[in-house]
């Protein structure tokens, strides 16, 4: 078990958001990550809190039979643990550490809705806006598409078809990607319902680069992970040497008694903004503390989703949350704001439902102690 040094982190997002239309109030912080520097030490969990932790990984890994899980847990607004459990390549036998580098999958899209309401504090975006004003090469439609449609899920743009999720063409640039989809006409008016998609989060990557004047990437990396202090979080380059990247995994067959075999090669730079980017489970600890307002579409159904996460109330409390799942990975961060405490779990196996352990784990985290 590694024990955290604190370290200083910074502001990446105020905690004041102006009120953004009479259709809604969308608060949205990610603190500054609750200054380690205030601490003498980092936060510690209590010995039996982390022997709940522990021998309940220990079996949702072995009754799902996951390779390889890295744990990151938050208490009282601080990272006070980090541990790998397992092996994060199985043919060469190399376990599974703090340091295992893990594909984010969706919960990429966390850090796209940070940056979209960083530029609009700084009234570089308008949510409001035609989407062509940041990027004008995007096709028009029936009605116009939003910077706050693209973050709720609500623009019509479609997700998936056929096998492009697993898609091995290697994109330069998060724009030249859009042409997978622009041409295609929309599921439904803008604004009419939620529909999840990965596709509109491209778009909206691509709307950071118009507002910004910066590269998507490199506004992320400056604007947010810098100033978290998350130090291994990047694009998920195949080309690339990542040190300590995992291997991964599906189970061919059935669950119980299928075959493990390496899982299908997937070049996921065709969405880095909406599940490209890998990182350790630490620096996703350090992004942790956020909080978001479900939004309203125009059918008048309340959703689930807000501005780049889930948010539901569980026994009283208010979770937020986002999970990830491609080729090699599945993953999940949930944060429980009120308590100051999250969790983030990723392991190398795909199609595993690791939400259930970190509900299970936010529990043991977030109840009192006697």
């Amino acid at each position: 078990m590694r024990r955290i040094t604190p370290r200083p982190a910074r502001r990446i997002l105020s905690t004041r958001v102006r009120a953004l239309q009479k259709l809604f109030v969308a608060a949205l912080v990610l603190c500054s990550l609750l200054s380690f520097a205030a601490r003498a030490r980092a936060a510690e969990l209590a010995s039996e809190k982390t022997t709940a932790i522990d021998a309940a990984i220990a079996k949702f890994m072995a009754e799902k039979r996951v390779p390889g899980l890295s744990a990151a847990i938050v208490t009282d607004g601080q990272l006070s643990l980090e541990r790998g459990y397992g092996l994060a390549d199985v043919e060469n036998q190399v376990p599974a550490t703090p340091a295992t580098v893990y594909r984010l999958a969706s919960i990429s899209k966390m850090l796209t809705a940070v940056a979209a309401m960083q530029l609009v504090e700084e009234d570089k975006l308008d949510l409001s806006a035609p989407i062509q004003k940041y990027v004008p090469g995007f096709p028009e439609k029936n009605a116009p598409i939003t910077a706050e449609l693209l973050l709720k899920h609500q623009s019509g743009i479609r997700h998936y078809k056929n096998d492009e999720a697993r898609s091995a063409v290697f994109y330069n640039r998060v724009g030249d990607s859009l042409r997978t989809f622009q041409d295609d006409p929309l599921l439904f008016t803008p604004g009419e319902r939620f529909s999840y998609t990965t596709y509109g989060y491209n778009l909206l990557g691509t709307a950071i680069e118009g507002a910004s004047g910066q590269d998507y990437v490199r506004y992320v990396q400056d604007h947010i992970c810098q100033k978290a202090g998350m130090t291994t979080i990047q694009p998920d380059n195949p080309y690339k040497i990542i040190p300590h990247r995992a291997a991964g995994y599906r189970i061919k067959g059935s669950p119980a008694k299928g075959e493990l075999v390496n899982d299908f090669m997937v070049d996921v730079t065709n969405k880095i903004p909406g599940g490209g980017w890998c990182s350790t489970a630490g620096d996703l600890g350090r992004f942790a503390i956020a909080l978001w307002t479900p939004q309203v579409p125009g059918n008048g159904k309340a959703s689930s989703y807000g501005f780049g996460c889930s948010i539901n109330v569980v026994n009283g409390q208010r979770r937020v949350a986002h999970s990830g799942g491609q080729p090699k990975v599945s993953t999940f961060l949930v944060l429980s704001p009120e308590r100051r405490a999250a969790v983030a779990l990723m392991c190398n196996l795909q199609n595993t439902p690791v939400q259930s352990l970190a509900g299970e784990i936010i529990e043991i985290v977030t109840k009192s102690d006697p």
